[in-house]
């Protein structure tokens, strides 16, 4: 049995940027349970909204230390879903019920590119999230996942999550969501399913702010997310920013934070340093040399990201140059673990615990906090007109 990680109780200062560093405190008025919460970009994205997660569980020890280490307010708990009693873990907070509960249970179940075994063992966690609905008793409900979700089995998983919900007494609404529509640099498809328990304010959507129409901001390109981070080689770091904060998405950012964190890039052996050096701007697999191009690859592998567009999807191989576009867009690197971070909209002071590869699939797998606030948003509306918090 994993042990679990320590609640470290420090509060923290609240401030009025809406993408800044993250401040956790028990002042917000909402309340939440927060399931396979990872490194934590959703709930940093529900403490700026204005909900405190009391709890979060995280089976993977490096994301829960993560989790403690920036959430000091929050009760982690590193250990298998199915061992928690959350009945029990809300009593001994001196609570019976949250106002919110939200997790997305691990993709690769359900998900285009993985297994699509409906015996797949993590496909128990899809009940472990409804049992943990039953459990917390919460007004509202956020279930995130690949934006394939709906579809999985002929539609057999997202008619089982409603049909479970409604017996649970919820309505929900389903939409698929594209972080970059609210001010992310990166295009990043989800599933949302929202619930909301009978008698209480139905939900709606966010609306976006950004994108390609009239009204809209234009969308946050990848280089105006990194544009101020300085230049590295193969193997290098380096803890000084480049320039001062460019526009506000960077001063967001970076915050009151002075000294840059995980800027650093993965070494390579000599003919990856001359692939890289050779791939021209916008370029890719299909612009190398015959004798530098590997046996089969996909054509969007060692490939330069655009500096003009928001970033494709980050995984967690985004600093691995034969993963998907993932090419700095000038330098002869893949993307250091703080590009990465800040193309999913991880401020600058977060601090991620673990080795590179560790970090690297923490960032990769998170929800943007952007789109975790967004979501969270509509939420705290419909709390404040209905009939208040639990705490």
């Amino acid at each position: 049995m994993q042990k679990r990680a320590k609640k470290v109780k420090t509060n923290t200062a609240c401030g009025d940027s809406v993408l800044g560093p993250v401040r956790m405190t028990r002042r917000n008025k909402f309340t939440a349970v927060e399931l396979f919460a990872g490194a934590g970009g959703l709930s940093i994205g529900l403490e700026r909204a204005g909900i405190h997660v009391v709890i979060a569980n995280e089976i993977m020890p490096d994301f829960a230390a993560t989790l403690a280490a920036n959430h000091h307010d929050t009760n982690v708990i590193n250990d298998d879903i199915h061992k928690i009693d959350f009945r029990a873990e809300l009593k001994k907070l001196g609570l019976k019920n949250v106002d919110v509960l939200s997790g997305g249970p691990p993709c690769q179940g359900f998900s285009t590119i993985g297994s699509k075994n409906r015996q797949d063992p993590r496909n128990s966690l899809f009940y472990e999230y409804l049992r943990a609905v039953a459990e917390t008793n919460p007004k509202y409900t956020i279930f995130e996942n690949v934006s394939g979700f709906k579809r999985m089995y002929g539609g057999f998983a997202y008619e089982t999550l409603v049909r479970e919900l409604g017996e649970l007494g919820y309505d929900t609404k389903c939409q698929i969501l594209n972080a970059a529509d609210y001010g992310a640099p990166q295009i990043r498809y989800r599933t949302i399913v929202l619930g909301w328990k009978r008698g209480l304010v139905p939900l709606e959507f966010p609306k976006p702010t950004n994108g390609k129409k009239e009204g809209l901001k234009p969308y946050l390109t990848l280089m105006e997310a990194i544009g101020d981070l300085p230049q590295i080689g193969a193997g290098q770091s380096s803890d000084k920013y480049a320039t001062p904060p460019q526009n506000d998405y960077q001063k967001r950012m970076r915050g009151a934070q002075k000294e840059l964190l995980e800027h650093n890039a993965a070494n390579y052996g000599a003919k990856m340093q001359e692939i890289l050096r050779i791939i021209p701007e916008g370029g890719s697999i299909s612009d190398l040399p015959m004798r530098l191009r590997p046996k089969s690859a996909y054509g969007n592998t060692y490939a330069r990201l655009l500096p003009n567009e928001p970033s494709p999807t980050i995984t967690r191989n985004f600093g691995t140059p034969s993963s998907s576009r993932c090419v700095h867009p000038y330098q002869p690197r893949a993307l250091s673990t703080r590009e990465g971070a800040r193309l999913q909209g991880f401020p600058d002071d977060y601090k991620f615990i673990g080795g590179k590869q560790s970090k690297n699939l923490q960032i990769g797998n998170a929800v943007p906090p952007i789109l975790g606030e967004a979501i969270a948003s509509v939420i705290v509306s419909a709390l404040r007109d209905g009939v208040g918090g639990t705490c």
